[in-house]
């Protein structure tokens, strides 16, 4: 029963998004549970990056998944799940010098974006360049609340026209063997019509879930988990269909 009314929420909600539904949109994904590389396909398959031919009964994402259904269910991108895994710059992969998968967050958010609008905010907007790279490009940090609220100011409210969104991706040194650095972690940041800024994303314990980082308190909770050492928060603000 559950599997079937998520596809029906997701058949209903594939349209274009206007701006005073994005979070209306975004909130039917909360509470999906976390399934490791778990995506869900163009023809509604809860499925994985890594092995698209396969196909699970029950709903499961994670944070790059989300991402993706995300920007999907919000009808702007129409990328494949390969795609919106692939190398943009060929350095990652079996054997890189930087690891496997070091640039995988990075990769991600461009490659959702590419028919976008969209400029780095950094906290300042910046545009997007061909030559970015995912260990030049790294935003700022995360336990930075005035470059957050820098950064979160220059996404248009939700009753704006057009739609205005961020994908983030985090980055922190490398805590694997092999590598120096790794974009590790992907969210989706969307506002509301009361100053809400959401971010949406997939974590191990609590799966798909959203914290208001508009607010003390949200971004109290954020922080908690998310500040460390050289941890920061790129983000890439896009305008939506």
């Amino acid at each position: 029963m559950r599997q079937i009314i998520f596809a029906l929420m997701f058949l209903l909600a594939t349209a274009p998004a206007s701006a005073a539904d994005l979070t209306a949109k975004a909130d039917q994904l909360l509470g999906i549970p976390y399934r490791p590389d778990g995506v869900r396909d163009p023809s509604g398959r809860w499925t994985t990056f890594e092995h698209p031919e396969q196909a699970f009964a029950a709903p499961g994402l994670n944070c790059s998944g989300l991402d993706y259904t995300l920007m999907r269910l919000l009808g702007a991108t129409t990328v494949d799940p390969r795609q919106a895994a692939r190398d943009r710059l060929g350095d990652s992969g079996p054997g890189a010098p930087k690891g496997q998968d070091w640039d995988f967050g990075f990769d991600i958010i461009l490659n959702l974006t590419d028919q976008l609008k969209r400029r780095w905010l950094l906290p300042q907007a910046r545009a997007v360049s061909p030559a970015d790279t995912g260990e030049a490009m790294r935003g700022f940090p995360v336990e930075d609340r005035a470059a957050w609220k820098a950064a979160l100011s220059q996404i248009a409210p939700n009753q704006a026209a057009p739609s205005q969104a961020a994908l983030v991706s985090f980055s922190q040194p490398g805590r694997r063997k092999g590598y120096g650095l790794q974009h590790y972690h992907v969210g989706l940041i969307l506002p509301d019509a009361s100053g809400g800024r959401w971010l949406y994303q997939a974590t191990p314990k609590s799966g798909a879930h959203k914290l208001n980082l508009a607010s003390p308190e949200g971004m109290d909770r954020f922080q908690r988990f998310f500040a460390g050492p050289d941890r920061r928060a790129l983000l890439l603000g896009v305008t939506l269909p």
